[in-house]
């Protein structure tokens, strides 16, 4: 059991008193995480972790410095503290630091569930279980997690900022696959572990396996593409971390940069990075312990500015929309909760409009070949599609594809009515429904 958010904010309270500097912070992060794993129709892994981080930012003028601890024992405290002004001292002096941001109101949001705190080594197995059985009486295998966390983060420092917060979340995982090359993914992530149906997971990435078996071959070219709310989550991960953060604005890195109040994307397309959405997880206030301000992205295709933190909040002179990472963070502040606007056409709908074209489930190995484009490279996986005259025809081998995040989203054809939460690799959720596309460059295909 971590400690509680009481407990996270004493600490967080004690290390900055702790810490001899013109000012200080200090970030307590506090987890319970469990982990069950299950491949080829077995659980084959069970696993827990408890930690608790102090980080510390001392800062001595124009320079800063960070330490970080997990011992927390008082001489192992003050010894953190000390590292830290050490940093400071023979760190480079920034000229333009604003220093440590003065306190402000944070919207207070319940997102911890009783029912995620419980959801032990039991409940994760029988939801392992009801997960692969959807698969093994199909005669197929199955692979995957289901993973619950249950962490506080509290924050503090020298100009009386005192943000605390608790968050529970479940997600998981599932690959099925068969003997014939097809194979089918499904993923849930939610903050109440009572809403979660393993079974219907389950389901979903059986009957995508099912209906992929024996997958036929594709020639390169362009075609009009259905995404899947997991596939366009990819997408809206590079877009936002390549083109929205302040940072990359400023040094002329992003789509926007010089174009903010233009019409850049589909007029389909209403972005919104809002972490207090009552469909999301995760905190309410960044890593200096600012409030996350619901920022409007795009509006009707027009772009709007980046999100911010302190330090580039005062660099640009522009309001702090509370999008900091934690420190030393090299990539400036960036989204973490996107929020893509819900349209009014069913997948079903979106196919039957597509003469020819692809549907995918979701992407693979996706790399940045131009930054300032938002152009991936990468491949598509578990369960990709023909679409001949309006209907799901041959699964295809998996696609190899080149294409700008900006050029594909410049012509949306149609907008999910049903939005999905998906969880990146690293944090943060985004809301989206599903895409059709007027155009995708498929480059080549796996073998």
């Amino acid at each position: 059991m971590r400690i509680s958010e009481d407990q996270a904010r004493e600490l967080a309270a004690r290390a900055v008193a702790l810490t001899p500097a013109d000012e200080a912070e200090a970030v307590v992060a506090a987890n319970d995480a469990a982990l069950t794993r299950f491949a080829n129709n077995r659980i084959h892994q069970n696993v827990a972790e408890e930690d608790t981080t102090v980080s510390v930012r001392a800062v001595l003028g124009k320079r800063t410095g960070v330490a970080s601890t997990n011992r927390l024992d008082d001489a192992a405290l003050k010894a953190c503290c000390e590292s830290a002004v050490a940093a400071a001292r023979v760190a480079p002096e920034d000229a333009e630091y604003p220093g440590l941001p003065k306190p402000a109101q944070i919207e207070r949001i319940e997102r911890v569930c009783a029912s995620t705190q419980a959801f032990d080594a039991e409940a994760r197995a029988k939801a392992a279980a009801a997960i692969i059985e959807q698969s093994r009486f199909r005669g197929l295998s199955a692979a995957g997690t289901v993973a619950r966390v249950d962490y506080a983060v509290a924050i503090a420092n020298s100009h009386g900022v005192d943000a605390a917060m608790g968050v529970t979340d479940v997600k998981a995982t599932v690959l099925s696959a068969g003997t014939d090359g097809g194979s089918g993914w499904a993923s849930w992530l939610g903050c109440d572990a009572a809403q979660f149906a393993p079974e219907a997971l389950g389901d979903e990435a059986a009957m995508l396996a099912q209906r992929s078996d024996d997958p036929g071959s594709l020639e390169p070219g362009a075609y009009a593409v259905v995404l899947a709310p997991e596939a366009v989550s990819d997408v809206l991960d590079f877009l936002g971390y390549l083109g929205f953060g302040a940072q990359a604005v400023a040094e002329k890195a992003s789509f926007i940069a010089g174009h903010e109040g233009e019409l850049l994307l589909s007029e389909l397309i209403t972005l919104t990075e809002n972490a207090l959405s009552a469909e999301t997880v995760g905190l309410t206030f960044d890593f200096e312990g600012s409030p996350k301000r619901r920022t409007p992205l795009v509006e009707a295709g027009v772009v709007r500015g980046p999100v911010t933190d302190s330090y580039w909040a005062a660099k640009l002179g522009v309001p702090n929309t509370g999008h900091a990472l934690p420190a030393p963070n090299p990539y400036g502040p960036l989204p973490m909760n996107l929020e893509l606007a819900a349209g009014k056409t069913s997948v079903d709908e979106m196919i039957a409009s597509v003469e020819r074209g692809l549907y995918v489930t979701r992407f693979h190995y996706v790399n940045v070949e131009d930054p300032v484009r938002v152009t991936l490279t990468g491949m598509t996986r578990d369960g990709t599609f023909l679409i001949e005259n309006g209907r799901l025809t041959q699964p295809v081998k998996n696609i190899r594809f080149t294409q700008s995040a900006v050029d594909a989203l410049s012509d949306v054809r149609a907008v999910g009515d049903r939005r999905v939460l998906v969880g990146p690799e690293e944090g943060g959720a985004n809301l989206t429904p599903a895409l059709l596309l007027g155009s995708w460059n498929v480059t080549g295909q796996t073998r």
